[in-house]
């Protein structure tokens, strides 16, 4: 697993769109908008190797209103190899502990 700081922002984004035109048929907008906003979140974290992300921000921020349509854009990215979870929330009130990853699978 490499680390983020060894991954450019552009390594990021180019595996995220390769990915996209490989398989158009699973993707959606909610899938790119809380993979963007995982990426901003951890910009501005500053590039953190593990970092929360809290639902109701995420939610906030790109305008989900589901918490299925979430978690299903969610586990999507972890399956498909974006992101890794180091720890799952215990409730509503705590974050997942996420860290981003390069996407080989890409």
């Amino acid at each position: 697993m490499a680390k983020v700081t060894e991954l450019s922002i552009y390594e990021l984004i180019k595996d995220w769109f390769d990915f996209c035109f490989e398989n158009p048929d699973i993707i959606n907008p909610n899938h790119g908008a809380m993979y963007f906003f995982i990426l901003e979140h951890n910009n501005r974290l500053g590039w953190k190797q593990k970092f929360g992300l809290p639902m109701q921000m995420t939610m906030d921020a790109i305008g989900i209103r589901n918490n299925r349509t979430y978690s299903k854009a969610f586990n999507d990215l972890v399956n498909w190899g974006f992101i890794v979870v180091h720890q799952k929330s215990k409730n509503q009130y705590s974050a997942n502990v996420i860290a981003i990853v390069k996407n080989t699978r890409a």
